[in-house]
């Protein structure tokens, strides 16, 4: 078969899933009034029954394995919009009196006992169905993926919509997702997907918070901070320094949005100090237990902290500001000086040079011992940290000569 139809056949396959997909995500934001709730739910259960027997067509009577597994990744995809749905009939009847639903995400059981029958109904139907699909994607660990998508969406059903009930799901689903992960350490493309479709719900709440209920800074930040540690993990697990590397991003944006949620009466000088300092934090702790990018944790962790004060001692100078610039332009001039590495050094040297000054300037003006104390101790510190650096280096090289 020539490689134009080929590539033919998968595009049709993917617009397929799209639309199915596409049509059961009508259901979360429906505004139908012509029908039940119930009803309507049973039409999205029919169809998304008529995935596997359709996947058992195309792989066992038209021998196409592809358009088979895309079914049953459909299936996959849907298990999240079956949960959030049923997470509205709970809702609607045993949810906290003064929390309201959203109206376009309403779903509401005739009664208690009804929303306990439809979700038992569902779940008769839709876990054997979750179990085929994982079994083919990755024979081996249909089990352990069944568990943790069974925990992960077990979750959306809690009956609470503020943002801290939406914290305490979305982490428990990270963390499983990822413990799954590394355990499971799939090598095909569809045990890769199979794996990945266990973050949806992690997805799904966000999305659902956001679109129709409050959010926190806080919540923002643990979310992403999560995040961080999942690519981490991954990332150091699996060998790629690629998302080892691409975990600072979620870092950084996390500890912003931590220190906003903190909303800290201090000037946004000493604002930018405390974020470069509390984000330099998990970047080191990542750095430590890196394998393949320590490097360029403690290069990213380290720019960071420089620019902040850079910036804070052009345009906001303070002692504190002055001497986080001091530190770290030695720091980088000396790194510059022993690896030759000329940015490093002039780098180092731009930004420890305009620190001292202002540092000098300040204890000048002003008698307090933040100014020249902190000189005077900084000198006194630099000297003995030198004098132990070059004790511990004559003990490295025995040989070589003070």
């Amino acid at each position: 078969m020539e490689t134009r139809l080929q590539q033919l056949f998968q595009g049709l396959r993917l617009c397929g899933v799209a639309m199915v997909i596409a049509a059961a995500g009508t259901f979360l934001v429906q505004s139908w009034d012509q029908v039940g709730d119930v009803p309507r739910y049973l039409c999205l259960l029919g169809m998304t029954g008529a995935l596997p027997g359709l996947a058992y067509l195309c792989g066992v009577r038209f021998r196409e394995g592809r358009s088979a597994r895309a079914l049953l990744i459909t299936l996959l995809a849907l298990a999240p919009i079956h949960a959030g749905v049923l997470g509205g009939f709970v809702f609607s009847q045993f949810g906290p009196p003064d929390q309201a639903m959203a109206g376009v995400a309403q779903w509401v059981a005739p009664h208690r006992v009804g929303a306990i029958l439809l979700l038992g109904g569902a779940a008769i139907v839709l876990v054997p169905l979750m179990w085929a699909a994982f079994r083919v994607l990755s024979r081996d660990h249909a089990g352990v993926l069944t568990g943790t998508s069974l925990f992960a969406h077990g979750l959306l059903l809690i009956p609470d919509r503020s943002a801290l009930a939406a914290t305490l799901v979305v982490v428990p689903i990270l963390g499983a997702a990822t413990w799954c992960g590394l355990r499971v350490k799939p090598k095909t493309t569809e045990a890769k997907i199979a794996v990945a479709s266990l973050i949806a719900p992690a997805v799904l709440v966000v999305a659902r918070q956001v679109l129709f209920y409050d959010v926190s800074w806080a919540f923002w930040g643990t979310v992403l901070g999560a995040c961080a540690v999942a690519l981490f993990a991954l990332g150091e697990h699996t060998g790629d320094r690629t998302l080892s590397r691409f975990s600072a991003v979620p870092t950084l944006l996390s500890v912003g949005a931590l220190v906003a949620d903190l909303k800290l009466s201090v000037s946004v000088g000493e604002l930018f100090l405390l974020y470069g300092l509390l984000s330099a934090i998990p970047m080191l702790a990542f750095a430590w237990k890196s394998r393949t990018s320590r490097a360029f944790l403690v290069g990213t962790a380290t720019t960071v902290n420089a620019t902040l004060a850079g910036l804070v001692v052009l345009f906001e100078p303070s002692p504190w500001a002055s001497f986080e610039a001091i530190a770290l332009g030695l720091g980088l001039a000396s790194y510059g000086f022993l690896r030759r590495h000329r940015l490093a050094l002039y780098s180092g040297i731009a930004l420890a040079a305009p620190g001292f000054i202002t540092e000098v300037a300040h204890a000048i003006e002003v008698f307090e011992p933040s100014g020249w104390l902190a000189l005077v101790m900084f000198g006194l510190g630099l000297v003995a940290l030198t004098g132990w650096l070059e004790h511990r280096a004559r003990q490295i090289a025995p040989g070589e000569k003070g």
